[in-house]
């Protein structure tokens, strides 16, 4: 059965995030507690945020140092999307890394009850990202 658009309508927290090596070896880039959220909308908008579960709060204005921390602790991006079989395809029009704008991210997306299963290959083409959502 494909991958339909009201399988993904709606807002998903973040359950699981991790990145596995070509020996089944994973990491989770922003830790084992990370949160996080990705929308869908039924006009073909999306938006997604992941953040480390305790981020770094400045008092007053904050340093380079500190600015890059929070930088390095929190990854967000928004756009369009659409479904091409068993993959949903983010085009991305605004992102806090710069680079990203502009590209397509696809995922492959395994349903499993109340959670959906997005993974794709890395740029490396050895790992393999994996992110699961669970219905909010």
């Amino acid at each position: 059965m494909s991958l339909s658009p009201n399988d993904l309508h709606g807002a998903w927290t973040l359950d699981e995030w991790f990145v596995e090596d070509s020996e089944g070896g994973r990491t989770a880039p922003f830790g084992r507690d990370a949160k996080g959220v990705i929308m869908y909308t039924e006009d073909g908008n999306m938006t997604a945020i992941v953040r480390t579960a305790e981020r770094f709060l400045p008092a007053g204005s904050a340093t380079e140092t500190q600015k890059a921390e929070a930088y390095s602790t929190y990854f967000n991006y928004a756009g369009t999307w659409r479904i091409d079989g068993d993959s949903v395809i983010h085009k991305i029009e605004h992102a806090l890394d710069p680079n990203l704008v502009g590209a397509e991210m696809a995922r492959l997306v395994e349903r499993k009850g109340d959670r959906m299963v997005f993974s794709g290959t890395m740029a490396d083409g050895k790992t393999k990202n994996v992110i699961i959502w669970k219905r909010r």
